[in-house]
């Protein structure tokens, strides 16, 4: 659904390729969506969906319809730019009326993916038959909203109300297999999924089956009874969720079975539009589109980057065999190499442990198990790195440790070899000793290292752009969103979080106890609050001047027992002993507890975060917004709904926003000096969504 591949679908429209194919073969007529790769239902392909049927229908040789699609999918949905509340003619509610309402039967052959309109689509069909390896799916929740074209009024029809909520609000695909179990599809395609549609259809012209609209399915809506009780669980199931569209979509599902299919389907119209104007909705569209713009590598368009086949991996524990169990699941050879002979074996039988595991939990084969397993090569000799497309350390030194040990590595690699460091700063340093520093880039992963998708691409000065480009790759093979930035000491994550950080310190010795900043964070959306996270990390490993404070005090963290706050072998941690001491600090020091509002809580940590992105912006460490809230929200639980701290700024309103951060920047004007960025974007009456557009 990227706006390159709708970009690609309008060009290919304008040299003449026909939106939507028209076929025959003897008494069934093949219309194929021709937008590839995914078939994104823009109102152009609508249009000529509706006139292809329209051409079947009244032909009299034609006795059934196949619906399908070109290229890798049948249909993902609307493009990017055009995702609304309402499409405009003809709208996807009207070209669903128009497939159910059919005089001749209508079979959808489902490849690849099959989401959101593409499912709406499918549903309105007659018939569905569907390739194993398929998907289908309603991911209109990870974006806030309700789905459009009947898909809630049809689901329900079809697989009862309990299935129909679980793909509605988990936004989780199915299968398949598992579609077929539920009842969503009339056969599995072996192989060829396009030809197994057509005997379909055959058959049914053989048989004398005519259309069979979903809408008129009704044997899934009859036991009144269950179906009440169902929707009155998942109420009780969502109560408390941070989005109104679970509980716009349980009543779109509840009116299924108490109102005509037509009011059903208005009122699933009402409740998308509802929904769409949200900021939540917003925030989290922006935050489902941001991954794909921010993990573009600008700069380097045309650069053909070198397929690193092989990794050379330098270090040892969880960070280290994380990375290389990312790089074995993806069909790269991994070159492990470590000090000791014993800690390799640990570190081989660790990871064979975890794969095995995984064969027993069904999640893969014990030939794929092998296979990986094979791919590991554990050694202590450097020079069996020699062969790496890409050698990364891993390891957990200072960073004279780990320039020393990049600098004596890159005596065994081919000048081709790309080499780079998890490390988030120091980059000037580890670049100095080496002999081809222009191969040298900062790859910054955080932990969990196998499962958080993103990772920080520290672009260092000189850098050669095959390089770049090559580490790039790599990071998207093994399942990352690699976002550019330019290499400075914290790169984007520790900057941006360590100035909330030190919001939370002036917060503390104004009078907010560690106990209800936590809690005001926690209802903002974090999973956890910044107090329990300094605390979890350890407090002396903080700059700030509370936490300094509080390890003289002997309060170093959770792992000491006490830290903010005091952590007993049973029950609840506590912030007491913590603000006894500040109260009695902020009194040594005549400074008053001051009046805070939760909103001015969370609006200083917030606002201190949103103006370390704007100044990195204006520094040009970063280059667009984006990439700052895309890296917030999947390495430090930023919440989705919120969008990052740039997004959150806007939807703020940035005028406000900068009106906040002066109120607040006499208390500590090295967090809160709006950047002048803010006074740029305010003048012009833009936002910084219009800085991730240039």
């Amino acid at each position: 659904m990227s706006d390159t591949q709708a970009v690609e679908s309008d060009r290919k429209r304008q040299q003449g390729t026909p939106a939507v194919t028209f076929e025959r073969d003897g008494e069934v007529a093949l219309l194929r969506l021709s937008q590839p790769p995914v078939n994104l239902l823009s109102q152009n392909l609508r249009q000529a969906l509706l006139q292809a049927l329209a051409k079947a229908e009244t032909d009299p040789e034609v006795k059934a319809i196949v619906l399908m699609g070109a290229g890798a999918s049948f249909c993902t949905g609307f493009p990017a730019d055009k995702l609304a509340a309402q499409d405009p003619e003809p709208s996807l509610n009207t070209l669903c009326d128009r497939l159910s309402s059919c005089a001749k039967p209508v079979v959808a052959s489902l490849h690849g993916s099959t989401l959101e309109a593409g499912l709406a689509l499918a549903l309105s069909a007659h018939y569905r038959v569907m390739g194993r390896a398929a998907r289908l799916g309603a991911p209109e929740i990870t974006f806030g909203l309700v789905p459009t074209g009947g898909v809630t009024q049809l689901l329900p029809r079809l697989i009862g109300a309990g299935a129909a909520l679980e793909l509605l609000l988990s936004g989780r695909p199915v299968s398949g297999p598992q579609a077929a179990k539920l009842g969503l599809v009339d056969e599995l395609a072996q192989k060829r999924t396009g030809e197994a549609a057509m005997g379909f259809a055959k058959r049914l012209i053989a048989s004398g089956q005519g259309p069979r609209p979903s809408r008129d399915r009704s044997e899934d809506l009859r036991d009144g009874a269950s179906y009440f009780k169902e929707i009155a669980a998942r109420r009780e199931e969502i109560r408390g969720a941070r989005i109104i569209a679970p509980a716009r979509i349980i009543d779109c599902v509840e009116a299924a079975v108490m109102l005509p299919f037509e009011a059903g389907v208005r009122r699933e119209m009402v409740a998308r539009e509802e929904c769409f104007d949200t900021e939540e909705s917003k925030a989290l569209r922006h935050a489902f589109f941001s991954e794909r713009r921010a993990a573009r590598l600008i700069g380097a368009e045309g650069i053909a980057p070198r397929e690193a086949k092989t990794l050379g991996l330098v270090g040892s524990g969880n960070f280290a065999l994380g990375i290389a169990m990312a790089a074995l699941d993806h069909d790269i050879e991994v070159r492990l190499l470590g000090n000791s002979a014993d800690q390799l074996v640990l570190d081989e039988q660790r990871i064979n442990s975890v794969y095995t595991r995984a064969v027993q939990q069904g999640q893969m084969t014990s030939e794929q198990r092998d296979a990986r397993l094979e791919s590991l090569i554990a050694t202590t000799q450097i020079n069996r790195l020699a062969e790496a497309d890409l050698v990364l350390d891993a390891t957990s030194g200072s960073i004279d440790a780990r320039a020393r040990l990049l600098s004596r590595i890159e005596e065994f690699l081919p000048e081709s070899t790309v080499l780079a460091s998890i490390a988030d700063r120091g980059f000037a340093r580890m670049m100095q000793d080496l002999a081809h520093p222009e191969r040298f880039v900062g790859l910054h992963f955080f932990a969990p290292s196998q499962a958080i998708r993103v990772v920080e691409l520290a672009r260092c000065e000189g850098v050669d752009l095959a390089a770049l480009a090559t580490a790039h790759g790599f990071a998207r093979r093994i399942g990352k969103v690699p976002v550019t930035v330019r290499a400075r000491d914290g790169l984007i994550a520790n900057v941006v979080q360590e100035a909330g950080w030190s919001a939370v310190d002036v917060l503390l010795l104004m009078g907010a106890r560690p106990e209800r900043i936590d809690r005001v964070m926690r209802g903002y959306g974090f999973p956890a609050g910044p107090c329990e996270v300094m605390d979890a990390l350890g407090l002396d490993h903080m700059s700030g001047a509370v936490a300094q404070f509080l390890v003289s005090e002997g309060r170093k963290g959770k792992a000491s027992g006490q830290g903010f706050y005091d952590y007993p072998e049973s029950g609840q941690h506590d912030d007491s002993q913590t603000e006894a001491i500040l109260a009695d600090l902020r009194r040594q020091g005549g400074v008053p507890d001051l009046r805070l509002t939760d909103q001015d809580i969370y609006e200083r940590i917030v606002l201190a975060e949103a103006n370390a992105g704007a100044r990195l912006l204006q520094s040009g460490t970063v280059e667009h917004p984006v990439a700052i809230d895309v890296v917030m929200m999947l390495a430090k639980g930023y919440p989705r709904y919120r969008g990052g701290p740039m997004k959150a700024a806007d939807l703020m309103g940035l005028p406000h926003a900068e009106m906040r951060l002066r109120s607040f920047a006499d208390q500590a004007p090295d967090i809160w000096e709006p950047a002048t960025i803010w006074r740029e974007l305010v003048k012009n009456g833009d936002d910084f969504e219009k800085l991730n557009l240039i």
